[in-house]
């Protein structure tokens, strides 16, 4: 339901904050006064096309060149919204959704910013969000009559308890044979690709386990080639180093760095023996004389063993080749060349099946099949029970909002072919058919219905479908559209008298179900309204602007009054009896 609406430098609209609530709420004023720049503002919220010559003209105002609309929506009773916020990972904070659309205008930078609940959002995602909290109808985009898609779930909403459930075992027996059948079609694929790619595999599988590659063995290898390639000068190096400490064949032992730091040593303790503050330095002298006599070693040590080895040297360059060779091929690392082979062993346990497997699953597929066809045709006849009184209700409300010869039925497209899939909707495919006039042939909505007409006949399924849901006292209709706010455009086109004040009826009947917006030019219907918006546009020499106003009290009488003509004597009288007489 939507809370609250702020529209910020929309076309003629300089800064309304607009406080709506359940219920009825309409929206009147002078031809012209800008009540479509209101539904456009509700258009963008839920993601209607945005353009930058919807951006105002507010000369003085820095913000001139861009448009901002926020809207507020309670969410605690639409758990399908709530569910794709969740599943887009939008926070959700006490069940609140608020919704901000920016327009900038100018032709080198128009363009659109979505933030849902202050995060960035695409357009499509709004539009995939916007479709589960309002249906705009009349001369917008958001018309679910004009989708024959729309069509089979606004004949299920009319279903029973029994019907639901039908519903529930056909998705459930679709989503149980789907997977099988999608599991035999990977396997069963065109056999010349199953054994091509099984010996593709097999063969990559039995090339890496041949090399038998270890994690980390390469920098290892690379690592002893290094010391191989320069034995030689390590070996003179480290000798050097060694005999530099030490004393050796190029040094008498006196001349190397450990018979000096003993003499420095020595003389150290000497002076230790007259002043025992020499002694702090003359221990760190005796550790280091311990470390380097210990390098010295090592370095000896290491000496020894390093030595030429051409056998050794050429078995680490043919492994690393091969080693180099499979990184090429398979990954960039032996860890990628690793994880290449796991993959394959499960894709090689996956395509490895019996046939004798094969044919179980070809089996448990039909068997799954069979029966969600036979339970999908049990509620293609529930369906067909349930378009009957469906139809006939439809237009028995038609009949009550100035379409009396109207006619309306749900077509039925013949039942699927043995070979196709159908849906977790069953094997039907049904669109709503209409006819306004006598003589005129049914035909789909969407190619001869005018504005005023589709809102009339959402009004007359909307009706039938809370008059449905009331009588199972199952409260708010939440099956087939499931958005919680209605706006109706163009409703009382060409009507007026008797039938004004039945579309009146149906409206605040409707609204006991649903929050409902109505722009209308009809007395009759807008003094039921629970809440009534007056919609005024101002002009001086130097701009024009529009205001929306919650009208209490007199100013309603008189906006009533306005409707049937002019604010005299007898209209207000007639206008304060109208709303008395709507418990207004």
């Amino acid at each position: 339901m939507l809370l609250e609406i702020s529209i910020s430098n929309l076309a003629l609209i300089q800064d309304a904050d607009i406080q709506t609530g359940p219920g009825f709420n309409v929206l009147t004023g002078e031809t012209g006064a800008g009540k479509s720049i209101l539904i456009s503002a509700l258009g963008l919220l839920v993601g209607e096309r945005a353009a930058a010559e919807q951006v105002g003209a507010n000369e003085g105002n820095a913000a001139s060149n861009r448009a901002v609309v926020e809207g507020v929506f309670d969410v605690r009773h639409a758990p399908q919204a709530l569910d794709y916020l969740r599943e887009a990972g939008f926070p959700i904070e006490e069940q609140q959704l608020l919704i901000v659309r920016e327009i900038s205008g100018g032709e080198s930078s128009s363009r659109s910013r979505v933030r849902i609940n202050g995060r960035l959002a695409t357009t499509s995602t709004l539009r995939e969000l916007g479709a589960l909290l309002v249906d705009l109808h009349g001369q917008h985009e958001h018309q679910l009559l004009l989708n024959p898609d729309s069509h089979l779930g606004f004949l299920d909403a009319y279903g029973d308890e029994k019907h639901q459930k039908l519903r529930e075992t056909v998705a459930q027996k679709w989503d149980a044979w789907h997977g099988t059948q999608k599991r035999l079609d990977e396997l069963t694929r065109s056999e010349q690709q199953h054994a091509q790619r099984l010996d593709m595999l097999q063969f990559q599988a039995d090339e890496i386990d041949a090399t038998a590659p270890q994690p980390g063995e390469d920098e290892t290898l690379f690592d002893e080639r290094t010391r191989l390639m320069n034995a030689e000068k390590l070996r003179e190096a480290a000798t050097l180093c060694s005999e530099s400490l030490s004393g050796g064949e190029s040094l008498a032992a006196s001349d190397g760095a450990l018979a000096l730091v003993r003499q420095a040593l020595k003389a150290a303790r000497e002076l230790e023996e007259y002043d025992k503050g020499v002694s702090v330095w003359a221990q760190e002298i005796e550790s280091a004389l311990y470390e380097l006599d210990d390098a010295a070693s090592e370095a000896r040590r290491y000496a020894e063993t390093l030595e030429a080895d051409p056998l050794r040297l050429e078995e680490i360059e043919a492994r690393l080749h091969r080693l180099n060779r499979l990184k090429r091929k398979y990954g960039d690392t032996l860890n990628g060349v690793l994880a290449h082979r796991a993959q394959i062993a499960d894709e090689l346990n996956n395509l490895s099946i019996s046939e004798e497997e094969l044919g179980d699953l070809r089996s448990r597929a039909a068997t799954e099949r069979a029966a969600f066809l036979a339970a999908g045709e049990k509620l293609s006849q529930s369906r067909r029970k349930c378009s009957q009184n469906f139809g006939t209700q439809v237009v028995g409300e038609l009949r009550e909002l100035a379409m009396d010869r109207a006619r309306f039925e749900a077509q039925f497209e013949a039942h699927l072919e043995r070979d196709e899939t159908g849906s977790r909707e069953g094997i039907d495919r049904v669109e709503f058919i209409f006819s306004a006039n006598p003589g005129q042939q049914l035909r789909p909505l969407a190619r001869i219905a005018s504005g005023g007409e589709i809102s009339r006949v959402m009004l007359a399924i909307r009706s039938v479908l809370a008059s449905a849901r009331s009588k199972d006292n199952k409260g708010d209709v939440t099956v087939g559209n499931r958005v919680a706010t209605l706006v109706f455009d163009e409703i009382d086109t060409g009507i007026g008298g008797v039938t004004a004040e039945a579309v009146g009826v149906k409206m605040q009947q409707l609204a006991q179900h649903f929050q409902v917006f109505c722009v209308t030019h009809l007395p009759q219907i807008a003094r039921r309204a629970d809440r009534h918006y007056s919609v005024r546009k101002q002009s001086n020499d130097e701009q024009t602007s529009v205001s929306v106003t919650l009208l209490k009290g007199e100013d309603r009488v008189h906006e009533i009054a306005r409707m049937m003509g002019h604010v005299n004597e007898a209209n207000l009288r007639h206008a304060r009896q109208m709303l008395k007489d709507a418990g207004s």
